[in-house]
């Protein structure tokens, strides 16, 4: 029975030793740069890199990975909450746009018309025309121009809505309209309610130049 008990001790004592040389190898095997033992490679893909052995941490390699991951949704989230820009809305846009004086408004709005026939007055008055203009054969039709004036007397456009049937003679309403200018300021009961002013017009030559309301 001593002699088992003998033989037990002694194969347990090198089972030691030889755990103990396999140890000191592999940690020389580390510091030389060379793999590790399988046995104790395996013990580390487990244990990671040392640090909590059989606790299941993650390499540090996973834990990078997973922080860079993070990282990009994060940006992508501030992409996405990015402040997109502001809709203008119906009301303020409606508020912006220029308030304008049609023919129509210009029939029933008393100061708005007494106005507008001071423009053309202006006009009629201070046309120069040839006698060739003036002859009652030059004009094949009476044009028909749309002016529109800014509050500020300022010529925003000369509009040709039906020719007279000559190029020269529709070049020639445009340079009349634009010598006069700068007309008279809107007056403060009209610039209240008007930022553009239309003066739609026949433009008849015969003998004088004559601006005359439209037929209805």
């Amino acid at each position: 029975m001593q002699l088992a008990d003998q033989a037990r001790a002694r194969q347990a004592e090198e089972e030691r030793l030889r755990q103990a040389r396999t140890g000191q190898a592999d940690d020389g095997a580390r510091q030389a740069g060379e793999p590790a033992s399988p046995a104790r490679a395996a013990t580390g893909a487990v244990g990671g890199d040392g640090a909590g052995r059989g606790t299941g941490t993650l390499p540090r390699a996973a834990l990078g990975s997973d922080v860079a991951s993070r990282a990009r949704e994060m940006m992508r989230g501030i992409d996405i909450l990015k402040a997109a820009p502001q809709v203008v809305r119906p009301a303020e846009d409606a508020a912006r746009a220029v308030r304008r004086a049609l023919a129509e408004a210009v029939r029933r709005d008393v100061p708005l018309r007494m106005y507008v026939d001071s423009v053309r007055e202006k006009i009629e008055r201070n046309a120069v025309l040839s006698a060739a203009q003036l002859a009652t054969d030059v004009v094949r039709t009476d044009p028909i121009v749309s002016v529109a004036i800014r509050s500020d007397g300022s010529v925003e456009d000369v509009t040709i809505l039906r020719s007279s049937g000559r190029a020269d003679i529709d070049e020639f309403v445009r340079r009349i309209v634009r010598l006069n200018a700068r007309y008279s300021a809107f007056p403060p009961n009209v610039a209240a309610q008007y930022d553009v002013v239309e003066l739609r017009r026949v433009w008849r030559f015969a003998g004088a130049l004559r601006l005359l309301e439209e037929m209805r």
